[in-house]
């Protein structure tokens, strides 16, 4: 015969597979965008960059209200071409808070969001 005691760390390993866990729900990316543009963090990074493909994907039909920089058309875009000089991009994408904080590599919303210091909704 088994004893009880034998079985509950057994049973609650169990429980804790069937046991729903609350998850926080992601960010809002239409929000995330105006939040960041609001408080003045810049997206730099490359049309032609497949990580900054992705972290657009991230951000769906929001993508465009992003503070985005374009780095890699320095023809068309000279003032921004600049601006990612004077910033010392070396990475796409980078982020940069106003602060001058930088993140560099696809973030998720959710990272976004903390770093961010984006207010949680009520």
């Amino acid at each position: 015969m088994v004893e009880i005691n034998k079985l509950w760390p057994v049973m609650a390993a169990l429980a804790a597979l069937v046991l729903p866990v609350p998850v926080a729900a992601a960010p809002n990316p239409s929000e995330l965008a105006e939040h960041l543009k609001e408080s003045k963090a810049l997206y730099y990074g490359s049309w032609r960059c497949p990580a900054c493909i992705t972290q657009n994907q991230m951000f769906g039909d929001a993508a465009v209200k992003l503070p985005y920089v374009e780095c890699a058309k320095p023809q068309e875009l000279p003032i921004q071409a600049a601006a990612c000089r004077t910033a010392e991009i070396r990475a796409y994408p980078t982020w940069i808070l106003e602060n001058g904080e930088r993140r560099e590599g696809v973030q998720t919303l959710e990272q976004l969001k903390v770093w961010s210091s984006m207010p949680a909704r009520p």
